[in-house]
């Protein structure tokens, strides 16, 4: 599967807005899965279930990696997820579309910034940051780091990567990360302490 996958087309982002469909690709990412699998996992129907993966399948965003012949001769079809980070390009999307994702992009980004804000001995190399912590900058530093997620996952749409394998979310948010800091310093939402 792809490293990183940027959803940048409305026709994407519309299939994606539907929050048991990104259940679906989160589970897939993690290891490829039978229908029976997921609808039991998520608490679907078989029908249900078979309907997103329609959708997803006609969309590329899932496909089948195996199938394998059960004892009693029923086929079982394995899917997988297409990408293992699905990020979202809030810029390019239509706003009434974006901000079905924006939560998740906020989200993710309040996240990196609560690290940031922690003042442990063992994350010292963190606490040397010191982050104004207003809404507005809190937002204007999560809309900073959702674009710099685009940017540094970009690189990582042809690089393929096992199920699972969560390092290379840590690659790219560490990269996101970087270029968020080096950014705010600049622009002084955030102040290294000396």
């Amino acid at each position: 599967m792809k490293a990183a996958y940027i959803v940048d087309d409305v026709k994407i982002a519309k299939i994606l807005v539907d929050p048991m469909r990104r259940a679906i690709l989160e589970l897939l990412r993690q290891k490829p899965m039978t229908q029976a699998g997921l609808a039991n996992e998520l608490g679907l129907t078989g029908a249900s279930l078979n309907y997103h993966i329609k959708i997803l399948r006609s969309n590329k965003l899932v496909t089948i990696v195996r199938k394998e012949v059960e004892m009693h001769k029923v086929m079982q079809i394995f899917f997988s997820s297409i990408a293992y980070l699905f990020v979202y390009d809030l810029d390019s999307l239509p706003k009434n579309i974006a901000r079905y994702f924006y939560p998740i992009s906020l989200e993710r980004a309040r996240a990196v910034i609560s690290l940031l804000t922690l003042n442990k001995k063992d994350l010292s190399s963190l606490s040397n940051y010191h982050i104004e912590e207003t809404p507005e900058v809190i937002n204007a530093i999560s809309e900073h780091l959702c674009r710099f997620l685009v940017n540094t996952a970009r690189p990582y749409e042809k690089q393929t990567v096992n199920h699972s394998d969560d390092r290379i979310i840590y690659k790219i948010y560490h990269g996101a990360l970087s270029s968020l800091l080096k950014d705010s310093i600049q622009s002084h939402n955030i102040k290294k302490m000396t």
